[in-house]
Formats: C-alpha cells, structure tokens, sequence
C-alpha cells in the first residue's frame, strides 16, 4: 500500500472521529446554550417615554418563565402581543414583538441576558405616527423566585 493511500485513510478516519466527538460533545454540554433556569419569576419593569419627564412607575409582576418563552411580556399577553424572531446568542436572546392593542398595531425590539436564576433586558417600541410618533423604552430585571405551578 502506498503512503498516499495510507495517509488518506488515516485523514478520513480522523475526520470521522473529529466529527463524532463535536456530535456527542453538543449533545452531552447542552449549558453552552442559554445560562437560565425555567421558572417563577418577579419581574420589574421601568416604562420611560420620550417626551415624558419621571416617567412612569417601575412596576412589578410575577410571570412564569419556561425554556421554550424564556422573554418576560410585561403583561403583553393580556394586549395582544407575540414574540416573533426570537433567537439565541450566548447567554441573550434577541426577539421582535408584534403587538395589536386595541386596533393599534405596534412593534418593538428587546434583549434579555440571563446569567443562572436572573436576568436584565431592554426592549425599544416606536409608537405608530396616529399615537404620536414617539419611542417607549422599557428596562426588565427579574429573579427566580420558584418553580411554575
């Protein structure tokens, strides 16, 4: 047998292995992923608006929070919203929201990062021109405080 046959042999047999070890190694690590823990959740939540000095009132809620819809909604399932385009970096996940409140449809752009039992995030809405033509911002934070029931 030639040396260039045994050296492709050996190529191809490595590259199986390389392959086989970064298959088992994704399967076996899934924590490279998403650092968070389903569950309760409190969550805070400070509105500040364009145009509005001292905003609004940081307000907090409870909301329970599983791997499938790790973003909190501040409420936005009782004013139509859903969370569209969502997709995970790191520790982040970035999603749209597609609100329709009332016939007013509006979207808006939001981070969480999560870091084990807690999380931060922003999310930034443009209100349509027929409510304004203003930008609302909104700052999350939240801590497990249980499992769901």
């Amino acid at each position: 047998m030639s040396n260039r046959l045994v050296f492709l042999q050996m190529r191809t047999v490595l590259a199986s292995v390389f392959v086989a070890v970064l298959c088992t190694t994704v399967l076996v690590f899934p924590a490279w992923g998403l650092d968070f823990r389903p569950g309760k959740y409190e969550i805070t939540v400070d509105v500040k608006m364009q145009g509005m000095p001292g905003g609004m009132p940081a307000q907090t809620m409870v909301q329970c929070l599983t791997e499938q819809d790790p973003v909190p909604k501040a409420s936005a399932d009782a004013q139509g919203c859903q969370v569209k385009n969502m997709k995970t970096r790191g520790n982040t996940v970035t999603y749209t929201m597609v609100c329709d409140q009332q016939g007013m449809k509006t979207e808006s752009t939001g981070e969480v990062t999560f870091s084990g039992d807690s999380f931060t995030g922003k999310s930034e809405m443009k209100m349509p021109p027929s409510a304004g033509g203003m930008t609302m911002t909104t700052v999350t934070s939240g801590k497990r405080i249980g499992d769901c029931k």
